[in-house]
């Protein structure tokens, strides 16, 4: 039998009865990832067009489906975000794949032929409308207020980027959509990348992004939570959480001589910077981290994993949690006002201190947090507890044919190194998918504290 190696670690109360916990969860898959390719797709269109504010109310809301959190407006004028999904694509058959061997072109102008999997089924369509959606707004309009759109919004013609490639109701480009701070156009179609992505296609004449498009791969839904944090994280990018906004927005800092490289990208935004320094208890940050790995469609659009990992708007998105560090940033572009109270702890690297974001993760083979770094190879039958506690794992470590980056040369041998590329090649304890346990009902054999190194 395996048997596991936990180092110590300081949990909270609530985790301190599952110390290294065994089992599986039902529709949960820790080792699902998703990489985002938000600025990929962004990049192949240009400027976007401005939305115009009809003056005159149009009553009634059509046939959309809008989604927001229950609450009344504030005597600021602030009320939780109002978003609204147009799914016509979903409801026309040569929009999408109906049958076994229907011809297509998707969204980058590739022909297709549908296969089993490609076909959009009810059951398909339910996941999406009546559950991922639903759910993944909710954890936006739960936490984001804005200053409510009050006159219908009439859509403009052109220049939509890959809005144009979906369906946009007639009654859009004239009357407007009304009753929506959002309106989300939503087809369920093949691709060839990420399971879920979303992008802006036009603004309110504040900047605020008002219309965007959203795809789903049918091939990879899903029923569980690891998929609606996936498109929550999506619907993220939409809202405005991206490169462009920071840029275009000023919110993006350089500082210098960090962990060996000549400099780091931070948001450096007073709530963005007071939070940083909160959660990591470090006085003297000047942001939070923006990654700079994995090319055009992950830096600076994405928190630095390294730092934050299994945060929402990390480039892979696994666990997902909507912490305080995302709620800031958004509240900084000056559209948002964020609700604190509904932010979702993050543990990793909270109270670490300034060093776990100015030093090297492991100097020489040793780290200083022993409770998210490792440095031992799966050997003599042994696993080991993940950070958190929830799962067991393998430290992610391995040789490389030829040297590290002298910034990601960790041990005495610099061919060795994590394999994680955004967590800067540090290795890290990584969850098997059948080990999981979030939920408190093991389907394996407990583990024994007496067999648990470290406890």
């Amino acid at each position: 039998m395996r048997q596991p190696r936990c180092t110590a670690l300081l949990l909270p109360p609530w985790l301190m009865m599952v110390v290294c916990c065994v089992g599986v969860c039902v529709a949960a898959d820790p080792a699902v990832k998703h990489r985002c390719g938000f600025d990929a797709m962004m990049e192949k269109y240009g400027r976007l067009p401005t939305a115009v504010v009809r003056e005159l109310p149009r009553r009634g809301q059509g046939a959309m489906q809008a989604y927001t959190a229950a609450g009344e407006d504030g005597d600021d004028g602030w009320a939780p975000i109002r978003i609204k999904v147009s799914a016509e694509d979903m409801f026309d058959p040569l929009r999408h794949c109906s049958a076994v061997g229907d011809l297509r072109i998707d969204h980058e102008g590739r022909a297709i032929t549908c296969e089993a999997d490609d076909v959009l089924t009810e059951e398909r369509r339910n996941i999406v409308l009546r559950q991922t959606l639903p759910a993944a707004i909710q954890l936006h309009s739960e936490r984001l207020s804005v200053r409510p759109v009050t006159r219908p919004v009439v859509i403009p013609q052109t220049g939509l980027g890959l809005c144009d490639k979906f369906t946009i109701p007639r009654r859009h480009r004239t009357v407007g959509v009304a009753g929506a701070d959002m309106i989300l156009y939503a087809n369920i179609f093949p691709t060839y990348g990420p399971a879920a992505w979303a992008v802006q296609c036009s603004l309110l004449d504040d900047g605020r992004p008002f219309a965007s498009a959203v795809n789903f791969d049918p091939k990879k839904l899903a029923v569980t939570n690891e998929y609606v944090r996936l498109v929550a994280h999506e619907l993220g990018h939409a809202l405005g959480f991206g490169r462009d906004v920071f840029l275009l927005l000023n919110m993006i800092s350089e500082v210098p001589n960090v962990r060996g490289r000549p400099k780091v990208s931070v948001v450096s935004t007073p709530n963005a910077k007071a939070m940083a320094r909160q959660y990591h208890s470090c006085p003297t940050l000047e942001g939070i981290e923006l990654e700079d790995e994995g090319g055009p469609e992950s830096v600076l659009s994405h928190w630095k994993k390294r730092n934050t990992r299994d945060e929402l708007m990390t480039s892979d998105v696994g666990v997902g949690l909507y912490s305080a560090l995302t709620l800031a940033a958004f509240e900084d572009m000056g559209f948002y006002l964020a609700n604190y109270s509904a932010a979702e702890m993050l543990w990793w690297g909270n109270n670490s201190g300034c060093g776990l974001l100015e030093k090297k993760c492991l100097t020489d083979g040793i780290t200083e947090y022993p409770d998210l770094f490792c440095n031992w190879f799966w050997s003599a039958g042994y696993d080991f507890c993940t950070y958190d506690r929830l799962s067991l794992g393998r430290c992610g470590i391995k040789w490389y044919d030829e040297a590290l980056p002298e910034e990601y040369q960790y041990f005495a041998d610099p061919r060795l190194g994590g394999d994680d590329l955004f967590m800067s090649r540090c290795p890290i304890v990584e969850a098997y998918s059948d080990t999981g346990c979030t939920n408190g009902v093991p389907l394996m054999p407990a583990v024994s504290l007496a067999r648990t190194r470290g406890a």
